[in-house]
């Protein structure tokens, strides 16, 4: 019974994301840019999703990663290839926030009709704070953790092919 739980998971659930996982990583390493430039798009692009900007996020990105002369491709795509994980980075950045001000509450600020904005922007004020300033701290993080690894990973490629 375990058994066929445990080959269940693997044959239907792990395969096809490992799959996906693989098939991301060698859309990012064929993309025709320098290795610095795709790592610095896809760490700005994995730091997006922890920042509170839903939807504008993808064209957001392009436009800071044009700006910032990275891989705008390699930014956008790992924004949206991360967005299912936007809920778990959330929470992340409530503890995070949560763990450096405690429980500070945010401005007391009403917004007007049941928008899907504004519905939105009424739930990142009543986390207020923490959750802010958790996004900020785990956004820079991230940046610097994905695009460290990312180097890494590229120049151990490079050593191993020359």
């Amino acid at each position: 019974m375990i058994a066929e739980s445990i080959l269940y998971f693997r044959k239907r659930i792990a395969s096809p994301v490992i799959d996906c996982v693989r098939a991301y990583y060698k859309r990012m390493m064929s993309l025709p840019d320098s290795p610095k430039k795709i790592a610095q798009g896809v760490a700005l692009g994995f730091a997006f999703d922890f920042l509170p900007i839903p939807i504008i996020s993808i064209p957001l990105s392009y436009l800071v990663a044009r700006l910032a002369r990275c891989n705008p491709a390699a930014a956008v795509c790992t924004v949206i290839f991360f967005k299912l994980a936007v809920p778990f980075f959330y929470t992340i950045n409530l503890f995070v926030g949560r763990a450096i001000l405690g429980d500070l509450p945010g401005p007391d600020i009403q917004f007007a009709g049941g928008t899907v904005m504004s519905n939105f922007l009424a739930g990142l004020v009543e986390h207020g704070y923490p959750f802010l300033l958790g996004s900020v701290i785990n956004a820079v993080l991230a940046w610097f953790i994905v695009y460290a690894l990312l180097i890494y990973i590229i120049r151990r490629k490079q050593r191993r092919g020359a």
